[in-house]
C-alpha cells in the first residue's frame, strides 16, 4: 500500500514469522549428562594399568618356578585386575575352595592371599607330589603350600625389582573352605587379580587378593622408580657457549688438582633379603640329585656287642618315644618330623625346618 500502512495479509505474515522464530530458539529442557564409569575406587586408571603390568611379570615368574619345581609345563598368565568387595567376589567362586594366606609384612604391608578351586588345588598338589590326583589330605595340603611358597618367592623377587627394596610375607597358611562364605578378605573394597592357570591339559584360575592400600604402595613404588629413571642427568656444561662455559667453570670453588673428579663410593645399606632370597637362579640346581635320610636315632656299641647281635636283639637308641625324627640331606640336618603311615608305607610329616643359622653351625 502506498500510504505506508500494512495490509492484513502482511500483518499475519509478520506474526507467523515471530512464532517460527520463538519456536526455533526455544531452549530444550536440560538433560543429565550420561553417567560415566568411575575409576576404580581407591585405584586410579594409571595405577590399575601399572598393577596389571606387574601382575603379568609376576604370573610369568610363578609359572616358570612351578614348571621348574615339578618338571611339568605350567602357564600362569593373562592377569585381569578388578576392584570389588566380598559380596561381588563370592558369586564368582563355586564349590570348595582353598585359600593360601600370605600377608605382606615388610617393604609393603597388608592382607594378601591366593584363592583357588578344589580342582586346581588337587592339580597343583599332584604336580608337587609327582603322583595322581587324589583327595585333599594333610600331606597334599602341605605340598600345595610348598608349591605356593616357591611361587610366592619368585613373585617377591619380581616385586622387589619393581619397587626397589626388599619385600617379605608371613609364613604361608593353606585352609580348605566349604564355600566362598568362609573367605578371609580385606574389609571393604580390595583388588582381585585373576590369573589363568593351565597345566597338564587342564585349565583353571588363581585369584590373588590384595587390599587397596597395599596395591597403591606396590604401584606407587614402581611408578616412582620410572619417574626417577626419566629424570635427565645433571648438566655437565656440554653444549654451552664458550663464554657461558668459562663462567660456569670459574664460578666453581678452586680445589686441589688431586681431588678433581674424585668422589667417595656410595654403597646401598645392607639389608636382609625377603622370603625369596637366593631363588633367582635356583632353577639351575633343580635336577641335582641329593640323598635324603630319615634318622630314627643313634647309639654307640662295643664291637663284641655288635658281633653278638642276632634275631630278636633289641638296640636302644638315643631318642625318646614320641620325639621327632631327623631329616638329613647329604648327611646334614635340615628338618625334623614325625613318622606316619601312608597306604602301608612309612612316611615323614615335616614339623620343623632348621633355620639357616643352625644349618651353618652344623657345618662347623
Amino acid at each position: 500500500m502506498g500510504d505506508g500502512s500494512l495490509s492484513q495479509e502482511e500483518i499475519d505474515a509478520l506474526l507467523q514469522g515471530a512464532d517460527d522464530l520463538g519456536t526455533a530458539i526455544e531452549t530444550p529442557p536440560a538433560q543429565a549428562a550420561p553417567a560415566q564409569a568411575p575409576a576404580a575406587a581407591g585405584l586410579s586408571d594409571d595405577k590399575k594399568s601399572e598393577l596389571q603390568s606387574i601382575a603379568q611379570e609376576v604370573g610369568e615368574s610363578m609359572g616358570v618356578t612351578l614348571s621348574t619345581v615339578t618338571a611339568k609345563t605350567v602357564d600362569i598368565k593373562d592377569p585381569q585386575v578388578d576392584v570389588l568387595d566380598v559380596e561381588a567376589l563370592q558369586p564368582q567362586l563355586e564349590g570348595k575352595l582353598v585359600q593360601i594366606t600370605a600377608d605382606y609384612t615388610e617393604g609393603i604391608s597388608g592382607k594378601h592371599s591366593f584363592i583357588i578351586t578344589e580342582e586346581a588345588a588337587k592339580q597343583i598338589a599332584s604336580l608337587m607330589m609327582a603322583q595322581e590326583e587324589g583327595d585333599l589330605t594333610d600331606m597334599s595340603l602341605s605340598a600345595l603350600t610348598e608349591g605356593f611358597s616357591q611361587m610366592s618367592g619368585a613373585a617377591l623377587n619380581t616385586i622387589e625389582d619393581k619397587i626397589g627394596g626388599p619385600v617379605k610375607t608371613a609364613t604361608l597358611n593353606a585352609q580348605i573352605l566349604d564355600d566362598a562364605g568362609g573367605l578371609d578378605t580385606p574389609d571393604g573394597s580390595f583388588v582381585r587379580i585373576r590369573y589363568a592357570l593351565a597345566t597338564d591339559g587342564k585349565s583353571s584360575f588363581i585369584d590373588e587378593v590384595i587390599d587397596i592400600e597395599t596395591a597403591q604402595s606396590m604401584t606407587g613404588g614402581a611408578m616412582g622408580m620410572m619417574d626417577v629413571a626419566a629424570e635427565p642427568p645433571p648438566s655437565t656444561g656440554q653444549g654451552l657457549p664458550a663464554e657461558d662455559l668459562f663462567q660456569q667453570v670459574t664460578a666453581q670453588p678452586s680445589a686441589p688438582q688431586s681431588s678433581v673428579g674424585v668422589q667417595s663410593v656410595q654403597f646401598a645399606p645392607l639389608t636382609r633379603g625377603g622370603q625369596s632370597e637366593g631363588t633367582g637362579n635356583i632353577g639351575l640346581l633343580m635336577d641335582v640329585s641329593m640323598q635324603l635320610t630319615v634318622e630314627l636315632g643313634r647309639t654307640k656299641m662295643l664291637i663284641k656287642d655288635i658281633l653278638g647281635m642276632g634275631e630278636g636283639t633289641i638296640v636302644e637308641l638315643d631318642k625318646l618315644a614320641g620325639e621327632p625324627v631327623d631329616l638329613l640331606v647329604n648327611g646334614k640336618l635340615i628338618a625334623k618330623g614325625e613318622v606316619v603311615v601312608i597306604d602301608e608305607n612309612f612316611g615323614v610329616r615335616v614339623t620343623d625346618i632348621i633355620s639357616p643359622m643352625e644349618r651353618i653351625s652344623n657345618l662347623e
